[in-house]
Formats: structure tokens, C-alpha cells, sequence
């Protein structure tokens, strides 16, 4: 089966977790500057995100204490997999992405020295991404909760105890399909803004 597309509204972000993220304590002695630029950047984060996600469904066919195995490979390792996907018939894989507009856009700060512009950018961009992954998120409980399923955390390579080197793997799911995110020799994405990971499918009882 070819990869799904969910498109996700664009974000709708708000200026004071930027600020609680940049440890500002008391959001009520926040300069007005500083305000400002913060409102700034989500603008600019609302504008330039481009939300994609490209999705496969496929069937868990063994998961043991410390790994999973989807049906015709890969298996992947990490005691996280026998803590949350050993009740799971199913494994969504994804990739999501804002796109590369909001990193040109922190990289042109960051060169031009609108140093403090680029970090809440940076924040406002990473806030997208979560935004986008609980609107993903939402698109498919939707689906499966009418077959009496319900989803289990997400799971992601470099979270937990996934390695990050299994990312390569987790991308081969979708066989020769043109995804929107595209893997470096680290193992990193490219957008920078981009998630990947995957959902197990349990019974909802």
C-alpha cells in the first residue's frame, strides 16, 4: 500500500510558551520589546509552516521485551517497544514536516545577527511541529476509533531508548515512495523542523 498524505492546518501558535520555554519565569515583567518580537516570530512561524505528514499502516508481527517487528521487516530495538506496543495489531509510521520556509527564514536571521529573532523563531517553529503532530495525531484516532481502536504514545528514533540510528529503517516502510523529509548520513532530517515516528494500533477496550 503507497503512503497516505494528511495535510494539517497551519499552526495556531501563541507568544507565551515561547517565553516559558526561554525560561522567562514571570511572563507579567516580559518587556514589551521582547513581547513584540515574540508575537513577531509566531507570525512569521504561521506563515511560512507548510504542515505535511506522510503516513503508512502496517501489521506488527512480533514485539518482545526490548524490540518490534512490523510484518515483512524491520524490526526495531528498544525497551520502549515492549512497554507500549505489545497489546498493538498495527504500527502507523510517519513523517512530518513544516516544510524548509521556517529554517531559510532562521537562517537568514541568524546570518543578518537578529540573534534573539532566531532563537523564538527557532521555538515558535519546534511549537509548529507539535501543533501539527496533535493535529495528526486527532486525524487518526478519528479513523480507527469507529474499528474499536485507540492509539498507543508516540515512539520515535532518539526518543527514549529508540536509537537514532534506526532511522534509516524506519523510513524503508515507505519502499520508493517521494516523501517530503529526506535523511542526511547522521541520520538527521532534512527540513530541520520535521518529527518522525510511529503510532501502535491497540484494542480501545
Amino acid at each position: 500500500m503507497p503512503p497516505e498524505r494528511f495535510l494539517p492546518d497551519r499552526p495556531t501558535l501563541r507568544v507565551d510558551p515561547i517565553l516559558r520555554f526561554q525560561r522567562y519565569r514571570d511572563l507579567a515583567q516580559v518587556s514589551p520589546v521582547i513581547r513584540e518580537i515574540a508575537a513577531d516570530m509566531v507570525r512569521i512561524a504561521e506563515d511560512l509552516a507548510a504542515p505535511d505528514v506522510a503516513f503508512v499502516t502496517r501489521a506488527v508481527d512480533r514485539v518482545t521485551a526490548d524490540s518490534a517487528t512490523l510484518l515483512d521487516g524491520p524490526t526495531f530495538s528498544g525497551r520502549c517497544f515492549g512497554t507500549h506496543l505489545t497489546a498493538a495489531t498495527d504500527a502507523v509510521c510517519f513523517v512530518l514536516t513544516l516544510g524548509p520556509a521556517v529554517d531559510a527564514r532562521i537562517s537568514e536571521m541568524a546570518a543578518g545577527e537578529e540573534l534573539l529573532e532566531a532563537l523564538f523563531l527557532e521555538t515558535a517553529g519546534w511549537l509548529a511541529v507539535e501543533d501539527a503532530v496533535r493535529k495528526f495525531r486527532a486525524h487518526l484516532n478519528a479513523r480507527v476509533r469507529p474499528k474499536g481502536q485507540r492509539l498507543t504514545p508516540r515512539l520515535g528514533p532518539g526518543y527514549v531508548d529508540w536509537p537514532l540510528t534506526e532511522q534509516p529503517r524506519l523510513f524503508s516502510v515507505f519502499e520508493e515512495a517521494v516523501l517530503p523529509v529526506a535523511l542526511t548520513e547522521y541520520c538527521v532530517m532534512t527540513p530541520k523542523k520535521s518529527i518522525s515516528g510511529l503510532f501502535g494500533l491497540i484494542p480501545a477496550a
